[in-house]
This record gives C-alpha cells, structure tokens and sequence, in this order.
C-alpha cells in the first residue's frame, strides 16, 4: 500500500553522491577562480644572498603588485635540495607553496637522491631564467687568463681546488666538467651551499677557483677582488664585457648547459592555478625593477609556462642523465 511504502536507503544513495560530488566541484572551482586569496610561499634549496635566492627575491617583489597578496620567501637549503624538495612534495597541491627549482634539482635527482624523488613527482609551472656559467679566480691569483687556470691544472703534481654549488654531478660541477673534459684537465671539486659560500672560500685561499654564475662574482669582480677567467656562453655578457667565452679562450665546448630557474610546486596543481601563477610571475619579470636586475647579472629571460616546461624539464634530465654517466654517477 502507498502509504506504508518501505522507504529503502539505497533509493537516496546515487542522488546523495552526485550532490556532494557537486559540491566539491563546486567548492575546487570556487578555489580557482579566487586564486589568489592569500599569501604564497617560494621556498629556495639554497642559502640568502644566493643567485637563486636574489631570484627569488627579485621575482617575489614584482609578484605582490601583481597577485595583490604577500609573496614570501623561505630559504630551506640543504641534501642539494632534498630540504626543500621534501617540504615541497609535502605541501597541499593548491598552488600556495611553490619552490625555485634550478638544473641542479634534475642532476640530484639522478644522482644522490636517484630513488628518492623524480621529476615526475612535481608540477612544473614556469621557466624564468636561463643563466650561464663563469669560473672565477682572487684578484692575486697567479692564473691571470682561462688558459692560463687550464695549463697550470694539467702541471704534474697540481691539484686545482674547484668550489661551487653542490655536489659532484651537481649542475655547476657538470658546468665546469664541460670545460675540464675539453681541455682533459684534472681536478678537485668542492662542495659548497651556494656561490656566496664558494666566493668566500675563495677569498679565503681555500680553493684555486669557482664555477658559479655571473651574480655571486659581480660585485666582488666591481670591487676587484676577483677574477672572472670565462663565461659558458655564445657571447659576451654586457655586465663583463672584458670576460671572453670558453670559446674566445680557446676551449669551444657547448653552451647549452645552463643554470635554469622557474616555479614548481607539488604534483597534481590544478592547471588552471598552475596558469595563474606563471601569468603573474611572468608579469612581474616585467617590472623595471627585475629588468635591471636581469641585465645586471647577465640572466637571460625563459618564457615556458605549465604547458611547455614540464618537456623542457624532461629534455635538461636527460642531458643530465648522459653526464652523470659519463662521470660514474650514474647507471
């Protein structure tokens, strides 16, 4: 009879269901199109003063007047950026904690954190500089010119002392490996945290030389302290118009391996945040402010968003890949 009609839980179950799944649709959507509507983090494997640092600085600055909310930035250097690659991949998915990743996050992923993490296991999100790589001397060091730093190296019974971010197999050490592997020169590396850390060792009369990037050695290089021997390019930068490249010194080995620097974050960012981000991040790389910055330190603008980078991201891996083979590093 009608109105004793058993009134079974199942009949609610699928109508139930669709709603919340609305809801939540509703409620992810809602997130998106609000975005941004707190502060975002970058976090940085690397210490203050760093060029990875400076960048992060530089990008957070214009980036405030462009999402209207603080961007802060978090040093968390450490393990050739396990420290940050940890709290990055840990962080919700939501677009408001995001990190500086550079070549040397690919080369530590192959290496000493091979199994640890991958590069599948980020979002990719923007590809904002491209910045080559000088090696640098003290300003009394006897090795006035790049020939005059690769001779003294091959001499028998010296050991040339080589300082620079991170580990053996690290971007700057596959950086000046290019250089050593033309001119078979042999040497030692030394580890440091950053090139501000590097810069000081050399100062200090700890290491022969550094491989770093224009940043960290401008200034110094002002106040000559400093001795920038050569720069990883096709060109000449316009802040060291006296440095010649590799090549001009006589060592033509290829300058497609560059520093890099963009925005990732953890894996599964919507895209549409993802596009949010790299449009504000690129808008601000066009302030006045971070265009002087990048002309002077040499930096050249990258330009890939979400769509394009994670390829980009893919191809510098695989390069990477080849030289910690060839340097035993990897399998």
């Amino acid at each position: 009879m009608k109105n004793h009609e058993t009134l079974w839980p199942g009949r609610w179950l699928v109508p139930a269901t669709v709603v919340l799944t609305c809801l939540i649709g509703a409620s992810a959507q809602a997130a998106e199109d609000s975005f941004p509507n707190k502060p975002i983090t970058i976090v940085v494997h690397t210490g203050a003063g760093s060029s990875t640092d400076i960048f992060a600085r530089e990008l957070a600055q214009g980036a405030r007047k462009v999402f209207g909310k603080p961007v802060v930035v978090v040093n968390r250097p450490g393990g050739s950026g396990a420290t940050q690659m940890a709290f990055i991949k840990s962080a919700p998915p939501d677009g408001y904690t995001v990190g500086v990743n550079t070549a040397s996050h690919l080369t530590a992923m192959q290496s000493n954190l091979k199994g640890v993490y991958k590069w599948q296991d980020f979002s990719w999100i923007t590809l904002n500089q491209l910045d080559p790589y000088v090696t640098v001397v003290a300003a009394d060091s006897p090795y006035k010119t790049l020939k005059d730093l690769v001779e003294g190296g091959k001499k028998e019974g010296v050991n040339l002392k080589i300082g620079g971010f991170g580990t053996v197999g690290a971007a700057h050490n596959i950086g000046f490996n290019l250089l050593a592997d033309k001119a078979n020169m042999p040497f030692t590396w030394v580890s440091y945290t950053g090139g501000p850390q590097a810069m000081t060792a050399l100062l200090g009369k700890h290491i022969d030389a550094v491989n770093t990037n224009p940043g960290p050695a401008l200034q110094f290089a002002a106040a000559g302290r400093v001795r920038v021997l050569g720069i990883l390019d096709d060109k000449r930068a316009e802040s060291l118009p006296d440095t010649p490249t590799y090549a001009e010194a006589g060592y033509p080995v290829d300058t497609s391996w560059k520093q890099i620097r963009g925005i990732f974050g953890p894996k599964d960012i919507p895209l549409e945040i993802q596009k949010k981000l790299a449009d504000g991040f690129f808008k601000a790389m066009q302030t006045p402010a971070f265009q002087k910055y990048m002309k002077d330190t040499a930096q050249i603008a990258g330009d890939e968003g979400p769509e394009q980078y994670p390829a980009y991201i893919e191809k510098i891996d695989s390069v990477g890949s080849e030289w910690l083979k060839k340097l035993g590093l990897a399998k």
